[in-house]
C-alpha cells in the first residue's frame, strides 16, 4: 500500500541484531536516536495493533458530521491548504479543499475524499520521520487539530488555543498510557493514527464553540526597557576639600598692668605770703 507508515519494527529488528553483534564482539554501542511516541518503550504488538486499524473515510456521500473532518482541515491548514473555518460536515467546500491537497501532493489519487491514501500522505507530510511530532512550545493549526481530537474523543477538556502547553502535553501522555504507547507527551506518527482511528459517536458536540476561537500566539518574553534618560544638568564632581591649616596658636595676652591709683590732684590754693617783720622802733 503506497506511503503506508512503516512501523519501524523491521528497522528495530535490524538494530537489535546489530546490537547483539556489538555486544558479542565486546564493543560499546551508543544509545539509539530518540523518537516521538517513545517507540523504544512501545511494545511491538501495540504498534502492530494501531497500524492495523482502518483509516476512516469521509466524503460528500458520507458527510458526517465527525470531528475527523474538522481535524483534517486544520492539519491541511498547517500544510498550507487553507480552510477559513473548518467544520465537521463534509461539504462540497471540504471536497474542494481535499482535492486541492491531493493535487499538490502529486503522489496520491485525486478522489476528493478523505480516504486511506490521503490520511497516510497527510501524516507523512506532517511527521516525515519517527523523530517528528508536536511537542511543548509548538503552536498553529496542527495543534488545534490535536486539541480538538483530544477533547472530542478523550474528554481532555483543553482550551483549544493552538498552543502546545503543559495541559496538552499531559492529555497526550494520558492517551499514550491508555493506548500502550511510550508516554513522552509528544504527538507523533503513532499517536496521530491512534487519535484519528479511534471513533466516538457524536464527536462534534462542542465543535461550533471551538471553531470560532482564534489561535493565540504565546506571550513573548518582554525585555524591560531601559529607563528613559532624564536631561538633568550634570553636576560637577565635588572638589576635594583641602583641610584647613590648624589655627595658629595665639600667644596669651600679657596680663593687664596694675593701675597705680593716681595721686589726688593738688589744689592750687594761694599761698599766704609770710608776714613782714615788724620794725622794732617807731619813728
Amino acid at each position: 500500500m503506497s506511503e503506508q507508515f512503516s512501523s519501524g519494527i523491521a528497522r528495530r529488528a535490524v538494530s537489535l541484531a546489530t546490537a547483539g553483534a556489538f555486544v558479542f564482539g565486546g564493543m560499546f554501542m551508543l544509545a539509539p536516536t530518540a523518537s516521538a511516541d517513545d517507540l523504544d518503550r512501545t511494545p511491538a504488538e501495540v504498534i502492530e495493533q494501531i497500524e492495523a486499524r482502518a483509516w476512516p473515510e469521509w466524503s460528500v456521500d458520507n458527510p458526517g458530521p465527525n470531528v475527523d473532518i474538522q481535524a483534517a482541515q486544520y492539519f491541511m491548514n498547517e500544510l498550507e491548504v487553507v480552510t477559513d473555518r473548518p467544520g465537521c460536515l463534509f461539504t462540497e467546500e471540504v471536497e474542494a479543499t481535499v482535492t486541492e491537497f491531493q493535487v499538490k501532493a502529486e503522489t496520491i489519487p485525486v478522489s476528493g475524499a478523505l480516504d486511506e491514501k490521503t490520511w497516510v500522505k497527510m501524516r507523512n507530510m506532517l511527521f516525515p520521520t519517527e523523530e517528528d511530532g508536536l511537542m511543548p512550545g509548538d503552536q498553529g493549526p496542527a495543534v488545534i487539530a490535536a486539541q480538538t481530537l483530544l477533547n472530542a474523543k478523550y474528554d481532555a477538556g483543553l482550551d483549544v488555543d493552538g498552543f502546545y502547553g503543559p495541559e496538552t502535553e499531559a492529555a497526550v501522555e494520558q492517551v499514550q498510557v491508555d493506548a500502550g504507547i511510550g508516554d513522552d507527551g509528544i504527538y507523533g506518527r503513532l499517536t496521530f493514527k491512534e487519535t484519528i482511528t479511534k471513533q466516538v459517536e457524536n464527536g462534534c458536540v462542542s465543535i461550533p464553540e471551538l471553531t470560532e476561537r482564534p489561535v493565540e500566539a504565546p506571550v513573548e518574553e518582554t525585555v524591560p526597557e531601559a529607563p528613559a534618560a532624564v536631561d538633568e544638568p550634570v553636576e560637577a564632581p565635588a572638589q576635594e576639600v583641602v583641610p584647613e591649616a590648624p589655627a595658629e596658636e595665639v600667644a596669651p595676652e600679657a596680663p593687664a598692668q596694675e593701675t597705680v591709683p593716681e595721686a589726688p590732684a593738688a589744689v592750687d590754693q594761694p599761698m599766704d605770703a609770710p608776714a613782714e617783720e615788724v620794725e622794732g622802733a617807731r619813728g
